[in-house]
């Protein structure tokens, strides 16, 4: 690593409990300059952290624990070591995704076995108190092996932080809530649904009023139109998510769908191509696909934009690989770098610092 300021990055990877190999939370430094990747202190021992997510004030880490079936809050030190709190259940089967409202008051997970959105409030020490809420999703899709009942793949707040978005991929909706910062009970809000058998996996929110899913039965990219007031979206078209072409036997699989920071690209990875895709986001929110880029490994389940870094975690592989995004193209440029890591499933960079 050169003298250059380090600055760290989690990788939660899947344990033995779900099949993985992992430990549970790996530590990472990030030199700024090369983007190279490194070990840094321990890993914090926790059952199958799906996915992570940042307390605002970077006092906390929140992971679901997908085989669990909770959630754990984790303490930061002011060197970045973690230590693991109590888990609380999520009151459903296999949450995969988490968010934490931007005023620090509550957790939100997604159960993706069972299909339901369960609400815990943060207490006063930061860590997960019981539920406050679970809402049950009904419903089905036409695909039989994936879609045999409601599976909530991701919940996040808008930009605004006023509306919750869940997307189910076994039901083929795109779901907005109100969550009452009082009671921390959701109430139902407009509903838009996709094509059958599109099976939605994750969005991203453009700040120009647009959200863009990553489908993951399609192998698509769809466009809604958000409207911030009422929480309505209107889907405005669908473009395939990957140039690349597969073999007939090998179905693509789009996962982590992410925007750059001037909302100018957008990229999505895919699964079976193995490739992260680019695109350019015209003005109209139009997408434009510029490159597929290989993943560096295989089954790239997740992906995070540390600028001028993209981390890609290759599951299947049991690696994180390392690019650079060239400032013109938008377009991911390997640096070689490729750090063996068990079994990632989900990539969080620190907060930065003030």
């Amino acid at each position: 690593m050169t003298g250059a300021k380090l600055r760290l990055v989690y990788v939660g990877s899947f344990t033995p409990d779900a099949g993985g190999k992992g430990e549970g939370i790996s530590i990472l430094a990030q030199d700024p300059t090369t983007g190279a990747l490194a070990p840094h202190g321990p890993t914090a021992r926790v059952t199958d952290p799906a996915f992570l997510a940042w307390h605002p004030d970077g006092s906390h880490l929140y992971a679901v624990n997908e085989s669990a079936g909770t959630v754990t809050g984790l303490a930061v030190d002011a060197a970045g070591a973690l230590t693991v709190g109590a888990s609380q259940p999520t009151g459903g089967d296999g949450p995969c995704h988490v968010t934490v409202h931007p005023r620090g008051g509550y957790v939100l997970c997604a159960n993706y076995g069972s299909g339901s959105i369960s609400v815990h409030p943060i207490l006063d020490g930061g860590e997960v108190g019981p539920r406050s809420d679970l809402v049950q999703h009904a419903g089905s899709g036409p695909d039989p092996d994936r879609q045999e009942g409601p599976h909530a793949h991701n919940v996040q707040l808008d930009l605004a932080g006023r509306r919750v978005l869940v997307i189910d991929l076994g039901t083929d909706e795109v779901r907005s809530y109100d969550l009452d910062l009082e009671t921390g009970e959701l109430e139902t809000g407009p509903v838009a649904r996709p094509a059958p058998g599109t099976g939605p996996r994750h969005a991203a929110f453009h700040p120009g009023g647009w959200v863009f899913v990553a489908d993951e039965l399609a192998s698509t990219v769809s466009t809604y139109s958000y409207t911030t007031r009422t929480g309505a979206l209107g889907l405005l078209g669908s473009i395939p998510a990957t140039a690349a072409t597969t073999a007939e036997s090998v179905r693509n699989y789009p996962s982590e769908i992410e925007l750059s920071a001037d909302g100018r690209f957008l990229y999505v990875a895919n699964r079976g191509a193995d490739c992260i895709t680019a695109f350019e986001v015209a003005d109209d929110g139009t997408l434009r696909v510029i490159a597929d880029v290989p993943s560096g490994g295989t089954w790239p389940r997740h992906f995070a934009l540390i600028e001028p870094f993209l981390y890609v975690a290759n599951q299947n592989s049991d690696t994180v690989a390392t690019f650079r995004i060239n400032a013109k193209t938008g377009v991911p440029e390997p640096t070689g770098a490729v750090l063996d890591v068990p079994s990632p499933a989900c990539i969080l960079p620190a907060r930065p610092t003030p």
